[in-house]
């Protein structure tokens, strides 16, 4: 069995796979795939912004999916005749309060010291450095990955993305990739929100879930290229890679796929 992972371990490892003072980088992680550390999430994050250093921004995706309409959500223990009643009361998206759900090292990120994060009430990023205002500052609210948004934001600013433990399924920057081809993917999301002081439910239209179809394909087809680094982080199988340059395979993927 492996001994515990600890910050020195960790960022030592962080760095071995690429991660170097100034860098931005956006990070999709797995704790239970990372093992076990001392000092939990924490330590991660912790790890990650040492091997950045002062000059390095990370960044880290927020979503809130419990906030969108209760007919999308994918729990058996809700019951369609409840809906109503959630609606009535879903809390509005506080960027301040409302927990993410995109795993523990994520949530612990979202309220580690001098993070901000962008106001979209579905999908949310998280950032801490010198240039987490500019990241967060805009977050269109329909297309909510595309233009207008902090992955665009990242792509314009040169930065990296670190798959920590999960897969091509998780990296978002594929959604903005996909946005920008005319036979991309849409769906519709509902959500409460505030405006001009009152309660109102928005409707916009936004990228369509993946599922499983494109994204792992473009994945293992970017891979082929020999533009990802790939390593283990504590027990995670990692990869680290351009953000640009994966948006620009892909988008050259998604205009042969889709049209």
């Amino acid at each position: 069995m492996s001994p515990p992972n600890t910050q020195s371990s960790l960022c030592r490892e962080l760095k071995e796979l690429g991660l170097s003072a100034g860098m931005t980088v956006m990070v999709h992680s797995s704790l239970g795939r990372v093992g076990w550390t001392v000092g939990g999430p924490v330590t991660v994050i912790r790890a990650l912004l040492e091997a950045i250093g002062t000059t390095g921004t990370l960044v880290m995706p927020a979503e809130s999916p419990q906030v969108c309409d209760p007919g999308t959500w994918d729990d058996p223990r809700i019951r369609p005749e409840w809906y109503a009643t959630i609606r009535e009361h879903l809390p509005v998206f506080d960027a301040r309060t409302t927990p993410t759900s995109m795993g523990a090292i994520a949530e612990a990120f979202r309220t580690f010291p001098g993070t901000l994060r962008s106001n979209h009430p579905l999908v949310s990023v998280c950032a801490n450095g010198p240039l987490a205002e500019r990241i967060t500052a805009e977050h269109a609210l329909e297309f909510c990955e595309g233009r207008g948004t902090p992955f665009e934001k990242l792509c314009e600013l040169g930065a990296h993305t670190l798959l920590l433990g999960v897969g091509f399924n998780r990296c978002t920057s594929l959604h903005y990739a996909e946005s920008l081809v005319p036979g991309r993917r849409t769906t519709l999301s509902r959500f409460p929100m505030m405006q001009d002081g009152a309660r109102v439910w928005m409707e916009t239209r936004d990228m369509a879930v993946d599922n499983g179809t494109h994204f792992p394909v473009v994945g293992r087809q970017f891979i082929d290229t020999g533009a990802v680094r790939s390593g283990l982080v504590g027990d995670a199988d990692s990869m680290l890679f351009s953000t640009r340059e994966l948006v620009d395979f892909a988008e050259s993927y998604f205009r042969r796929a889709l049209g």
